[in-house]
């Protein structure tokens, strides 16, 4: 296997005669600080920062006076209703607003533009349907894992392997301590509250769909935050790489404190009944966000290795170990320094809208792994008597490989 050439699927392609597309960006946070706008103007020959929008007026002008955006708004209906008219004609938006994305993600392909969306899709798989309910959407979602070269390299290494055992450890400082580096743009105090309001409003009666509305508050920002903040990229990786998680026997919490959420442990298999441990521990002090993905098959292991997700072109290790011809161990480490995920995830985007090139991971993808957070957290429920409602309850052992739901 070549260490340096990443296979075809997470290679940029030639842009010499690509179109430009132009984008409008919703949501000025610390993703889209320090990965999405950079990025973008990277790839000044891919994309155009046709407009943003955020709730703050201050922040959306200093970001467009940096990227030298002209079309700047506070809501994303003031950028659609732009559109619409023709003011400021779009050809795609990239959210990455807090809280569910379900509700701006449809407003979107209503107005028959494709979206880039940050994780989570939804928070309740009832958003997805309102999704899907529209004919002709076109969603990428956002697991840029998917899109790195050493998970396409760990993918061919897999192929053709019987697993024994997956684990997952993910280690995770406070957001502040991994985004020290970015230099964020300071909080900002010109949101009007009456706008924030509904949002909020909005993200709650998700959660309360998904979860029920006994649930204690603590619970549902595990689920939300935790789970569907980061849980489902390892979700969405082992759908990637293996099919997907195909039981959850159990699932506990433990530590979480004023300081944060602790730590949350699931066990289970993945397709094909190799068994699954995952771990997510909350450490706000610990040096530097790990994350830890190994697949043990019968004659070796596969590990990816990820860092910090905020940090551009930061390379993601996979480490191989197989047994040599002599009967030795071999080990073997490779790194893409050349390749950013999120880049080449801006390129599907791009191969999407010009092309209509499917994308690793839709509406369908998101809603079989919102089955398995769904699944854990209603684990949780069973292991700590929590009263858990809503879709949760509907959950049983879900066949997510095959994307199938519950009976």
């Amino acid at each position: 296997m070549d260490p340096v050439t990443a296979p075809a699927a997470t290679t940029a392609p030639s842009s010499t005669a690509a179109p430009r597309l132009r984008i409008g960006v919703v949501g000025l946070g610390a993703i889209s600080q320090s990965v999405h706008l950079p990025l973008l103007a990277r790839r000044w020959d891919l994309f155009e920062i046709a407009a943003i929008a955020d709730l703050s007026a201050s922040r959306a002008g200093d970001v467009a006076g940096r990227y030298g955006v002209g079309a700047r708004f506070t809501s994303l209906d003031d950028l659609l209703e732009a559109h619409r008219s023709g003011a400021c004609p779009l050809d795609g938006v990239l959210v990455a607003t807090s809280g569910t994305h379900g509700p701006e993600v449809l407003a979107v392909v209503e107005a028959g533009l494709p979206v880039l969306c940050e994780k989570p899709l939804a928070l309740s798989e009832a958003e997805i349907d309102a999704i899907d309910s529209v004919e002709g959407a076109r969603v990428l979602l956002g697991y840029m894992k998917e899109y790195d070269p050493a998970t396409a390299h760990a993918r061919a290494e897999l192929d053709g392997k019987r697993l024994r055992a997956v684990t997952v450890e993910v280690l995770h400082p406070s957001s502040p301590a991994q985004l020290e580096f970015a230099r964020l743009l300071p909080p900002s105090g010109d949101i009007d509250a009456d706008r924030l309001g509904v949002l909020i409003g909005r993200t709650e009666t998700s959660l309360d769909a998904a979860v029920g509305t006994a649930l204690g508050e603590n619970w549902r920002n595990i689920y939300a935050n935790v789970v569907l903040g980061s849980i489902v990229h390892d979700i969405s990786l082992l759908r990637h790489l293996v099919g997907g998680i195909e039981t959850v026997e159990s699932a506990t919490g433990w530590a979480d404190s004023a300081d944060g959420p602790g730590s949350l442990e699931a066990i289970g298999t993945v397709a094909g009944g190799a068994r699954l441990h995952l771990a997510w521990h909350y450490l706000p002090q610990y040096p530097d966000y790990r994350e830890t993905v190994t697949f043990h098959h019968d004659t070796g292991s596969v590990s990816l290795v990820f860092g910090i997700p905020y940090l551009l072109n930061g390379a993601t290790e996979l480490r191989v170990v197989a047994r040599s011809g002599d009967g030795g161990e071999v080990r073997t480490e490779y790194r893409w320094k050349q390749q950013e995920a999120f880049e080449n995830e801006l390129v599907a985007f791009h191969a999407l809208v010009t092309a209509g090139a499917a994308p690793h991971s839709s509406t369908g993808e998101g809603r079989v792994d919102l089955v398995v957070a769904q699944t854990i957290l209603g684990r949780l429920g069973e292991r700590h008597g929590l009263p858990t409602g809503g879709e949760v309850q509907l959950r049983s052992v879900p066949v997510v490989g095959q994307g199938q739901l519950p009976t």
